[in-house]
């Protein structure tokens, strides 16, 4: 310990160890946490710097998220509402797509299922040690690289249909509705791509299939009550890394999501759950094929000191060894490449080696 070392800094370093140790190592994440202690304070090691915060100067009123009726997919105006919001915002929520309300609550329901079972139970899908190859949970985002850890835990499964028995070993007492949210999001998803393909002069065939929606993964998010939440983060800002992304936030929890208005400049835009919607975001991948005429949007998550939440993103992607850069068809006309190529793979790594950033992994390959 050294001079200017107090005997409460030494205190608070071995509570920090303690609670990352409960919390990480003996994979309890911050659900155990939450369970075991009747915490009055926020424990040290989810305490954000005082720029990461999420304050309340910060959100821009008066900007609404546009909300797109989709029960005609074929009327030019969603295309064109569809288009402008990728644009734009980067964002949008999607109303009359197809998924029933009950079947939204089912999934909402069958994540919160998987969140009360055991400790032990849930311990038996930790990342590293999961008893499935297509399911894994963790805490945070990336605990072992976080100085700061986010108020989070989250289970991930993968879509592999083409695999006899993917989802064998998926918890029961979610399994059917995982595997039936992803089956009614994927046509949705695809009919979303198609009109952005096309309106960069471009199509879905086999050619590209696999870069633009090769892979599909879920999460189960659940931000637990919060004893201080103006200190902590649920997930932090950064954009998504894959091509897009369809959200299902759980009805009631306002003041959760939050996207940026602009890409200059610190002011952030509230996403309102609304019942039957589903969000729909735009991820880099989309931004470099379009070579930056759709926007990726940046976003986080705040916590509740009232209640917890959950909620559902389904990610579509490429398959690991496609190459990014920007669409030829963007390009025809002498336009010049603001990426530089690079293996999905490669780009993955870069994101998850680090805590979240922003959009520093897109930045990070951007030509001068």
């Amino acid at each position: 310990m050294s001079p200017a070392t107090t005997d409460a800094d030494q205190t608070a370093s071995s509570d920090d160890f303690e609670v990352r140790d409960y919390v990480v190592n003996q994979r309890n994440g911050v659900k155990g946490l939450v369970d075991f202690l009747t915490l009055t304070a926020l424990p040290s090691v989810y305490i954000q710097a005082p720029q990461e915060r999420f304050t309340s100067d910060k959100i821009l009123v008066g900007s609404p998220v546009p909300v797109i009726d989709v029960s005609n997919w074929n009327d030019p105006n969603v295309a064109r509402e569809i288009c402008h919001a990728a644009t734009t915002l980067g964002l949008f929520q999607i109303v009359n797509h197809g998924i029933a309300p009950e079947e939204l609550k089912g999934i909402v329901a069958a994540a919160r299922g998987f969140f009360e079972l055991p400790a032990e139970e849930r311990r038996k899908y930790w990342r590293g040690s999961s008893v499935s190859k297509t399911a894994w949970l963790t805490t945070s985002f990336n605990p072992y690289k976080e100085s700061v850890l986010e108020w989070r835990d989250f289970l991930k499964f993968e879509y592999l249909p083409q695999q006899h028995n993917f989802a064998i070993t998926w918890p029961p007492v979610c399994k059917e509705q995982v595997i039936d949210h992803f089956k009614k999001i994927k046509p949705i998803t695809e009919k979303i791509l198609n009109i952005l393909i096309n309106n960069l002069n471009s199509v879905i065939d086999d050619s590209n299939k696999q870069t633009l929606m090769g892979t599909m993964r879920m999460n189960f998010n659940y931000y637990p009550k919060c004893p201080e939440p103006s200190l902590a983060i649920g997930t932090g800002r950064h954009s998504d890394i894959n091509t897009l992304t369809l959200l299902l936030q759980e009805d009631g929890v306002l003041g959760s999501l939050f996207a940026r208005a602009t890409e200059d400049g610190d002011k952030w835009i509230h996403v309102p759950p609304m019942p039957g919607a589903i969000v729909v975001n735009i991820g880099d991948v989309l931004q470099i094929l379009s070579n930056d005429r759709y926007r990726s949007v940046e976003h986080c998550v705040v916590v509740n000191k009232c209640c917890s939440r959950v909620s559902i993103p389904v990610f579509c992607g490429p398959v690991h060894d496609s190459v990014i850069e920007p669409l030829p068809e963007v390009l025809e006309y002498n336009e010049t490449a603001r990426y530089r190529k690079t293996v999905y793979s490669d780009y993955l790594k870069g994101f998850f080696e680090r805590p979240h950033d922003g959009k520093k992994t897109i930045e990070s390959i951007k030509l001068p």
